[in-house]
């Protein structure tokens, strides 16, 4: 390239190069006059460029204004919005630990006393206008149906919920004289994320009516919960079931599909 092609070259290269940044100023020339209300002070270029410099929330993927950060010790205003224990069990989704009993839990089971002696009835809410009258008749029922639920009472507090969908089901154990809260969990159980359109609910037992949705560590294939149902009726145990105790505190945080 000869001297004089190598000069036009670089001018023209420098011409364009000038034109982007005299356009790039004029843009933010634009958006400064559009901010601008009366009363209120222009602002500079530099000043409208140094706002829109951004650094990561700490606990999601939300960019956020450095005072912002400053401000909620490095949240965004979401976050910053929710409990300690609330962003400690996203963080465990996100991790995939929320998929797994925790240590606490594995370490509670117990396969409730109640259980070896129970007389297990109808609630009789719920069942109050079905065409059923025993447990073994609702279990019978239900397996005919795609989604819903069976609750089962005795006569000491004790109520066991089964939430279904077409592929997975969750058995709750809850007593309110003991205090007891648990739910069942098999090698079998799901260890991710439960696809949205098969995540059991958890219904109220008095009417049926969904109040949240069940952590997907204790969704268990379908067929294997209504045996573990069946012979809790039956006050038998069923093989490398255990019962886990768990505080229902997640609950609250769980949405469908998610947790």
């Amino acid at each position: 390239m000869s001297a004089g092609l190598h000069l036009q070259f670089c001018a023209t290269g420098l011409k364009r190069q000038t034109l982007q940044s005299r356009e790039a100023m004029m843009s933010i020339h634009r958006m400064n006059r559009s901010r601008v209300r009366p009363g209120y002070p222009r602002r500079s270029a530099l000043q409208i460029m140094a706002m829109t410099d951004r650094v990561k929330c700490i606990e999601c993927d939300r960019m956020i204004l450095p005072q912002t950060a400053a401000d909620n010790d490095g949240l965004c205003g979401r976050c910053v919005q929710k409990s300690p224990e609330h962003r400690e069990f996203e963080r465990q989704v996100a991790d995939g630990s929320a998929f797994m009993p925790s240590d606490k839990e594995r370490a509670s089971s117990r396969f409730p006393h109640e259980f070896f002696s129970a007389r297990w009835e109808l609630q009789p809410d719920y069942y109050a206008e079905r065409n059923v009258h025993s447990a073994i008749a609702a279990i019978a029922a239900a397996k005919s149906e795609s989604v819903g639920n069976v609750f089962l009472v005795t006569g000491t507090e004790g109520h066991l919920n089964l939430g279904f969908t077409e592929r997975y089901a969750v058995c709750e154990y809850a007593n309110q004289e003991s205090g007891e809260f648990r739910c069942a969990y098999s090698e079998s159980n799901l260890r991710c994320q439960v696809p949205k359109e098969l995540h059991v609910a958890k219904a109220c037992p008095c009417c049926g009516v969904v109040m949240t949705w069940y952590p997907s560590r204790f969704h268990m294939p379908r067929d294997k919960a209504f045996l573990v149902l069946e012979n809790l009726v039956a006050n038998r145990h069923t093989p490398g079931v255990d019962w886990l105790e768990t505080d229902d505190f997640s609950y609250w945080f769980t949405d469908r599909g998610r947790g």
